[in-house]
Parts: C-alpha cells; sequence; structure tokens
C-alpha cells in the first residue's frame, strides 16, 4: 500500500537527484538517497514500489519528462531530460495555494509581537513569488538577490546537517590555493554582502571558523554526533560589521566625519547598530560607532569615497590611509 507520509520530501529528495546531471542515478540509488533522508528524520524507509510509484506520480502530476536512454551497464539510470527542470519550478494548485494563504493568515497574526519582525519581510515575499495577490508578478516589490550565487545549493544540506548536530567533512576551495578537506561542527548560517557564510567549529585548528558556501565543492555527514555549543550568535556579530571577527581584537569607538551631502544618508542608515552622533562635533556631521576593526569595516568607510574621513582612532585612520595610497598608486 502506497504511504503519502512525507511525500514531499521524498519528491524533494527525488528532485535533487534527477537533476543532478553529475551523477548517474539507478533505481537503487535513489531508494538509498530517499531512505538516507527518512531515516535522518527518525522515520521508517520506503520500499522500491513506492519509489517507482512516487516517480510515476511526480510525471503526472508535475509534469516530468526523464531521459528514457541512460543505462549504467545494465541498470537504468534514471535523469531529467531537461537540465532547467525542476518540480521548485511548478506552480501551485488550487489546494496548494489555499493551504498557503492559510499559512500566511496566521503568521500575519503575529505581525506585532516582539521579536517577529521578519514576518513584515516574508509575508509580501511569499505573496508576489507565488503570486497570491492580484498584480504580483507586475513586481511591486523586489529583493536584492543574486539567483546565480554558486552555494545556495548547499544551504537545505547544512541546515539540516546544524539542527542534527552532525560532524561534517567540506571539500572547501580557498582563494587562489588548492582544495583543502575539513572536518567541523556546523553551528550557523549567515548572510551578509548577498552572500552565504557557514560558521562552525574547525576540528582541526580548535576554534571557530567561517566558510562561504561558494566555496564549498563537497558536504559528507560522517555519522556522529557533537555537542550543541553555548554560544549566543547575536552577541557574537553584535560587536562587529559583516562575519569576520579577528582574535585579540578589542572594541574601538570610530569616529566618521562625513561630508554635508552623505550625513543624512548616513543618519537614516547605520553603519552599525551602535551608532550615534558625536555630540563633540556641532556641525553634526559626525557619528561614532562601536566595533571590532575588520576588513568589512575598512571596506564599508572606503565605499563612501570622499565623502568621508576617519577622524579617529589613529591606527584606523592609518590603515585607511595606506588603502587609500594603494588605491592612488593604480590609478
Amino acid at each position: 500500500m502506497a504511504t503519502n507520509k512525507h511525500a514531499q520530501i521524498r519528491y524533494n529528495v527525488l528532485d535533487n537527484c534527477l537533476s543532478n546531471f553529475q551523477r548517474r542515478y539507478t533505481y537503487e540509488d535513489l531508494l538509498e538517497e530517499v531512505n538516507k533522508v527518512l531515516l535522518e528524520m527518525g522515520t521508517e524507509g520506503i520500499q522500491n514500489r513506492q519509489l517507482k510509484y512516487d516517480i510515476s506520480f511526480m510525471q503526472e502530476f508535475f509534469g516530468v519528462e526523464l531521459n528514457e536512454n541512460l543505462k549504467d551497464g545494465k541498470k537504468k539510470v534514471l535523469r531529467y531530460a531537461s537540465k532547467e527542470f525542476s518540480i521548485a519550478d511548478h506552480p501551485l494548485n488550487q489546494n496548494d495555494s489555499e493551504q498557503l494563504q492559510t499559512t500566511i493568515a496566521i503568521l500575519s497574526r503575529y505581525r506585532r509581537r516582539e521579536g517577529f519582525d521578519w514576518i513584515e519581510e516574508i509575508i509580501p515575499r511569499m505573496e508576489a513569488a507565488f503570486e497570491l495577490v492580484a498584480n504580483a508578478h507586475d513586481s511591486a516589490i523586489s529583493y536584492q538577490e543574486n539567483k546565480y550565487l554558486k552555494g545556495r545549493e548547499h544551504l537545505g544540506t547544512i541546515f539540516n546537517l546544524i539542527i542534527k548536530n552532525k560532524v561534517t567533512e567540506l571539500d572547501y576551495q580557498p582563494y587562489k590555493k588548492e582544495s583543502i578537506t575539513v572536518l567541523v561542527h556546523p553551528y550557523h548560517l549567515k548572510q551578509y554582502n548577498n552572500r552565504w557564510f557557514l560558521f562552525c567549529y574547525n576540528e582541526n585548528f580548535q576554534a571557530i571558523s567561517n566558510y562561504p558556501l561558494d566555496r564549498i565543492n563537497r558536504i559528507e555527514d560522517k555519522g556522529r554526533s557533537f555537542q550543541i555549543p553555548d554560544i549566543n550568535w547575536e552577541e557574537y556579530f553584535e560587536d562587529i560589521i559583516g562575519v569576520t571577527r579577528p582574535n585579540n581584537e578589542e572594541l574601538q569607538k570610530i569616529k566618521l566625519k562625513f561630508s554635508e551631502g552623505r550625513i543624512k544618508y548616513v543618519t537614516t542608515k547605520a553603519i552599525h547598530e551602535s551608532q550615534k552622533l558625536d555630540r563633540e562635533d556641532t556641525s553634526g556631521l559626525t557619528v561614532e560607532i562601536e566595533v571590532i576593526p575588520n576588513q568589512e569595516l575598512y571596506q564599508t568607510i572606503l565605499s563612501f569615497g570622499e565623502d568621508v574621513e576617519v577622524v579617529s582612532p589613529v591606527i584606523v585612520r592609518e590603515v585607511l590611509a595606506e588603502k587609500v595610497k594603494k588605491m592612488n598608486e593604480i590609478y
């Protein structure tokens, strides 16, 4: 008898496999991939009969077309006929649409509750993405997003490894260096500057490391668990701009003086949550932030060009001066 429990999860696993043109999946391979995910969830796996039923359902319901000519020896290889196809692109049916609208209605009740500010952003995003409101296709709202950014495909896998506390092996490609293999305890995912980063404990370095997802080539669950760390990630990022937290560096009070044409922009879009106007500057053009200096701080300051001057401290001013000097040599 066919089981409908966790059906959508099975379809998603099959979708990932059938759209992977870098590997050849037989029925046995697909069954192994599906059951691996189901067992990780703490539920029993399925049999070959259910697998074939799922594929048949996907062909009928989602319009899946398979390449019928692939084989691995005598075994049939299953793969989408088109590299562009994914069931994620399949339009919602009436039932799905109604269920999603009900979910949005429930979420809307929490809009004004403390800690639920994110709902104000996600609801219009969902409504527009799934065309749940009139004229959603007219793009009444847009978001900064790079749909083609390498590494996005790792998000779901890493998220599941984090919530299951699984020791993970990564093949990581440093910039202009050979690929390395590292064992990590994945802790946290953070997006910054339209890029995703994994924060983890590195068993080799015995310290916290971060890896941009676009430089991860392979991810493997090593089958053993780790203890959840006592890290408050909100506090971890509180004293920095971006994702880099230098070791053995202290907070610095940094004063930045802006041009008259730029100061209003900076006061309405703060550089950091600690930002405040410098009361000592009667012109009202200077702001003060309290952060640990890192590369992202210097990049942020440089992005303002000639509209900003680092007033203090001297060390930050000198670092910026050296960067500007090197830029001047280029131009």
